[in-house]
Formats: C-alpha cells, sequence, structure tokens
C-alpha cells in the first residue's frame, strides 16, 4: 500500500500544475486516477482466483469482458448514423484479431496454453486494436465529411462503393497505425516496453525478456493494420453512407 502512495505523488505534482497554468485538468487527472486504482486493483483479485481454479473457461469470459468493452467504448465515441450495425462490425473486428493472435501464439508455441500467458497477450491486443480502430475510424469520417464530393465523384464515374472508398480507407489505416510504428521504431532505445521492464524487474533473463517482447511488438504492430482492414472490410456499407 506503501507504493501506491507515494506513486501518487505523481498525480498530485500534474494536478498542481493543472492547477497553476489554469489547465482545468485536475477533475480529469484525478478521475483517471481513481479509475485506474479501482480497475486494476479489481482486476487483480480476479487473475489471482482466475490463474488458481478458473481455468480457460473464465479465460475466455474474461476476453469477452474485452470485446464487449472495447467494442462499447469505440462505438460510444464515433459519429455513425447506424449505432447496433456499427458495434456488430467492431465486435467483429476484434473477435477477429483475438482469434488470430490467439491461433498463432498458442498454435506456435510461443506461449503455454494458460490463463497467466493468454489473458495478458489478449488484452495487449484487444487494447491496441481498439487504439487503432479508434483513430481509423476517426479519420475515415472526417475525410469523408470533408471530401464528399470526391467520394460522390467516384462513384458517379462508375467506381464501386468499396472502390470508391478505398483511398479514403488507405489515408486512414495509414494515419492510424503510425503511432504503433513509432513504437516500433523507438523501442529500446527511446524506451524500454512494459512487458520487458516487468520481465526484467522480476529477474527473468533479459536477453528472454527482449525476445518475448519483440513478438509482443510485431504483434502489435501486424495486428495495428490487420484489424482497420477487418473493419473496413465489413464496414464499408456503412461508412459510405456518413
Amino acid at each position: 500500500m506503501i507504493e501506491l502512495i507515494y506513486g501518487f505523488i505523481f498525480i498530485l505534482i500534474a494536478i498542481i500544475l493543472s492547477i497553476k497554468e489554469e489547465l482545468k485538468l485536475e477533475r480529469e487527472l484525478l478521475v483517471s486516477a481513481i479509475l485506474a486504482l479501482i480497475q486494476l486493483i479489481f482486476l487483480g483479485y480476479v487473475l489471482i482466483y482466475v490463474f488458481k481454479y478458473g481455468g480457460m473457461a473464465f479465460t475466455y469470459l474474461i476476453i469477452c469482458i474485452m470485446i464487449l468493452t472495447a467494442t462499447y467504448i469505440v462505438n460510444n465515441k464515433i459519429k455513425v448514423i447506424h449505432k447496433r450495425k456499427m458495434f456488430i462490425y467492431l465486435f467483429l473486428t476484434f473477435l477477429s484479431i483475438t482469434v488470430v493472435t490467439l491461433s498463432i501464439l498458442v498454435f506456435s508455441k510461443i506461449i503455454p496454453y494458460e490463463p497467466k500467458y493468454v489473458i495478458p497477450l489478449m488484452g495487449m491486443a484487444i487494447g491496441n486494436s481498439t487504439n487503432t480502430v479508434h483513430l481509423a475510424l476517426d479519420k475515415i469520417i472526417d475525410h469523408i465529411k470533408s471530401n464528399r464530393d470526391e467520394l460522390w465523384g467516384y462513384l458517379s464515374l462508375g467506381a464501386g462503393e468499396f472502390q470508391a472508398l478505398k483511398p479514403f480507407m488507405t489515408i486512414a489505416i495509414k494515419s492510424s497505425i503510425v503511432p504503433s510504428m513509432n513504437m516500433a521504431k523507438s523501442v529500446g532505445i527511446i524506451f524500454i516496453p512494459g512487458a520487458m521492464t516487468g520481465m526484467i524487474l522480476s529477474g527473468v533473463d533479459p536477453l528472454y525478456a527482449a525476445k518475448i517482447q519483440i513478438i509482443i511488438m510485431w504483434m502489435l504492430l501486424g495486428n495495428a493494420l490487420l484489424s482497420g482492414l477487418i473493419l473496413f472490410y465489413i464496414s464499408y456499407k456503412e461508412l459510405i453512407k456518413i
């Protein structure tokens, strides 16, 4: 508990600076910090039970909750006409990413088929895909609204819906995967990623930790592109109506 108290100093510094500079972010900073505390402590207790007694059934339940939460968060923030349809498209996107990622990691024996390995890595995969999909949707929606004449021009010249929307998809996907590519380019030189840091702090051999982190970075980078493509391929008929 004492570590958490000392760790909260970082939030206090941010709140004090926000007040001093009149940024009006102190409430959001405090709420974010408290939510992180509650959610992670709760997750810790849940994982203790799952790792000891739950087995893979509870693992898949947790993964389903992750997917539903990611779907809700993105769907709640984007502005589309038919929210229910987009909810389904988002859910299918995150589900596809999870199935592909888990299949590769388990069947290649990169990780053991156990809750303590599956849950954290699926959380990384879904979380990273959530950010990518949100950025991609925001970008394509803004681009369509700003260049609607260009879109209708493609359609009037005989292009199909997907063909007309493809230039917009390309711009959105390129923009959305920039954070993942920048992270991959700077990892190890500018910063040490969380997974590798955690393993090193727990006493794992640094080279083994580096190998696992490399696989995770490749997973996140591949998933960033794949998630955007899957979403656009299954939802382009809805996106073109924006």
